[in-house]
């Protein structure tokens, strides 16, 4: 069964251990910032519409981890595979994303939660 991005972000967001992949690296470097929310409830994030600067999701991350284009938002040319694959690594985003900014690093690697409150920490 095939799990949205979401779906995936709710499974793993309590985890405390994860594994930067260079392939969250690539979409976090390509990632186009925005102001998300309202006025007065928003922060700064990923663009919804655009999160890798165009609004072929899949499109730009075929392109940006395997190299290969795929045009004019056709996701035929996009296997259940290979959408499987991108959804996951695209919710993995948001951990990636967390690490980066509390590490100060944009190193692939293991990273575990430590301390209280817990906070990321590349793994010895």
């Amino acid at each position: 069964m095939h799990r949205s991005p979401y779906e995936t972000w709710v499974e793993i967001k309590f985890i405390d251990e994860f594994i930067v992949l260079p392939e969250h690296i690539a979409l976090l470097r390509r990632g186009c910032a925005s102001w998300v929310g309202d006025d007065w409830r928003g922060a700064p994030g990923l663009d919804p519409k655009r999160p890798f600067r165009n609004s072929d999701v899949y499109g730009d991350i075929a392109a940006i981890v395997d190299g290969r284009e795929v045009y004019g938002h056709d996701d035929e040319q996009v296997s259940d595979a290979d959408r499987a694959r991108y959804d996951r690594l695209f919710a993995e985003c948001v951990l990636a994303l967390q690490i980066v900014l509390e590490t100060g690093s944009f190193e692939p690697g293991r990273y575990v939660l430590a301390g209280l409150p817990g906070r990321w920490q590349r793994a010895k």
